[in-house]
C-alpha cells in the first residue's frame, strides 16, 4: 500500500454507515467513515462535530476514547469522565513516567520511525517550495520559546490533511494540508502548531511511549512496521483537547508576532467546519485529532478579544504563496527524496542521527566490506 493510502485512510468500508446520533449530545452524525488505530485494533471510532467527544460503540455499548491527563496517551472507558478524573489505568496506579525521555532516546525514536515512514509514505519535495517552507518554519519557530531552531517541514505525497511534529522540530505536512490552505498567514498557523507540539515535549513523550508500546504488541508485523503504524496513531488521535488548544494558542502568539492577520486563521478554521460538516473523507482524521474546527475558533477569538485593533489588518502574503506553495507548485516538479535527505542527496542529521539510507551509500558500503573480504581472503 502506498503513501497515499495510508496517511490518513482508514482501514474500513467507507460505505459503512455511522451512528444516526452521538450518544452525548445527540447531534445527527456525519456521513463519513470511522477511524480505526492500531493502538485499539478494529475498534472503530468517531468524533462529534457538534460536542467534540470521541467515541465508538463496542457491541451495543458506548464506550468514550479519552486521553490521560497525567502521561498524556489516549485510553478507552466504558463510560465519560470528568477532566480531573481522566488518567489511564497505568497512571492511577503508578505505573507510569510522564518525565521527558533523554535527547539520546528521542534521536533514536525519531531516527526509527522516518526510517519505517521511508518505507510506507513517499516523501516529495523540490528546491523552490522546501526553501519557502523552511523560511516560514524558522520564522515561526523565533516566535515560539524554546522551539527547535532546526526546523524544517518533511512533505508527504498524499492529498488527505495530515500532519506530524517529531521532537526535533521535522514536520511531516501532506499534500493535502497545504492544498487546503489559501495564504502564507494560514501557513504559518498550521507550522507554528505542530512546532508547539514538538517545543512543549508533547511529541518526544507521544513517540517514545506509543512506539515502544507499538513495537511490543508488533508481534509477526515486525519493528518497522510498528514503528510507522505508532506515527500513523499519532496523526489519527493527536494529543487530547487541552494541548490541541494550547498548540492553538502559542501558533495565535506566533502570527500576531510576525504580523499576520489572524483573520486567516478563522477562515480556514471555518472552511474546515464546512468540510467537517459534509463528511469529506480527505479531512477525516485530522479533525478526529483535533477539537472541532467551531471550538478552535471560540478559544482564539477569546484570546484575540481586544487584541487588534478595529479596521487594523495584518499580511496574508496569498500571492507569494500560491506562487510557492499553491496547486500549481504542488502539482509539478516535485521529486520523491528519502527523509532526512536535502534534495542533494547528502546525509541530514535528525536529532543527532545520520540517517544515510540512500542506494549509494549502500553500494559503496557493500563494495567497501567485498573489497576488505578479498584483501583479508588474500593474506591467508
Amino acid at each position: 500500500m502506498d503513501g497515499t493510502e495510508t496517511l490518513i485512510a482508514a482501514m474500513v468500508d467507507e460505505t459503512e454507515a455511522a451512528p444516526r446520533s452521538c450518544p452525548r449530545c445527540q447531534e445527527p452524525q456525519t456521513s463519513s467513515a470511522p477511524v480505526t488505530t492500531f493502538l485499539f485494533g478494529s475498534f472503530q471510532l468517531r468524533r462529534c462535530h457538534r460536542c467534540g467527544a470521541r467515541h465508538g460503540v463496542d457491541g451495543r455499548h458506548t464506550r468514550w476514547l479519552l486521553t490521560c491527563s497525567g502521561c498524556g496517551l489516549p485510553f478507552i472507558v466504558d463510560k465519560k469522565l470528568s477532566e480531573k478524573a481522566q488518567r489511564c489505568d497505568d497512571c492511577r496506579a503508578g505505573r507510569s513516567s510522564i518525565d521527558l525521555p533523554d535527547r539520546e532516546l528521542a534521536a533514536a525514536t525519531e531516527a526509527e520511525v522516518l526510517a519505517a515512514l521511508g518505507e510506507r509514505w513517499t516523501f516529495v519535495t523540490s528546491p523552490a517550495l522546501a526553501g519557502y517552507l523552511e523560511g516560514v518554519t524558522r520564522r515561526a519557530a523565533r516566535r515560539i520559546e524554546g522551539a527547535p531552531e532546526s526546523g524544517r517541514v518533511l512533505l508527504i505525497e498524499d492529498w488527505s490533511m495530515g500532519s506530524l511534529a517529531l521532537p526535533s522540530g521535522a514536520l511531516l505536512i501532506s499534500l493535502g494540508m497545504l492544498a487546503g490552505l489559501e495564504d502564507e498567514a494560514e501557513l504559518a498557523f498550521v507550522l507554528a502548531h505542530e512546532l508547539a507540539h514538538a517545543t512543549s515535549g508533547e511529541a518526544a513523550v507521544r513517540l517514545v511511549r506509543q512506539g515502544f508500546h507499538a513495537v511490543a504488541r508488533a508481534g509477526e508485523a515486525g519493528a518497522g512496521e510498528a514503528w510507522s503504524r505508532a506515527a500513523l496513531d499519532m496523526v489519527k488521535l493527536g494529543y487530547g483537547h487541552d494541548r490541541e488548544r494550547e498548540a492553538d494558542s502559542k501558533a495565535l502568539e506566533a502570527v500576531l508576532a510576525l504580523g499576520y492577520d489572524a483573520e486567516s486563521v478563522m477562515r480556514w478554521l471555518r472552511r474546515m467546519e464546512r468540510r467537517v460538516a459534509q463528511g469529506d473523507p480527505q479531512i477525516r482524521d485530522y479533525a478526529f485529532a483535533h477539537p472541532t474546527p467551531s471550538d478552535r475558533r471560540r478559544e482564539l477569538d477569546r484570546a484575540l478579544f481586544g487584541r487588534v485593533a478595529p479596521g487594523s489588518v495584518g499580511r496574508v502574503n496569498r500571492e507569494v504563496f500560491r506562487r510557492a506553495a499553491g496547486r500549481t507548485a504542488l502539482t509539478s516538479g516535485l521529486v520523491p527524496v528519502l527523509p532526512g535527505k536535502e534534495q542533494d542527496g547528502s546525509p541530514v542529521s535528525v536529532g543527532g542521527w545520520s540517517l544515510l539510507r540512500s542506494q549509494p551509500f549502500w553500494v559503496a558500503s557493500v563494495l567497501l566490506l567485498l573489497a576488505a573480504l578479498l584483501i583479508v581472503l588474500s593474506l591467508t
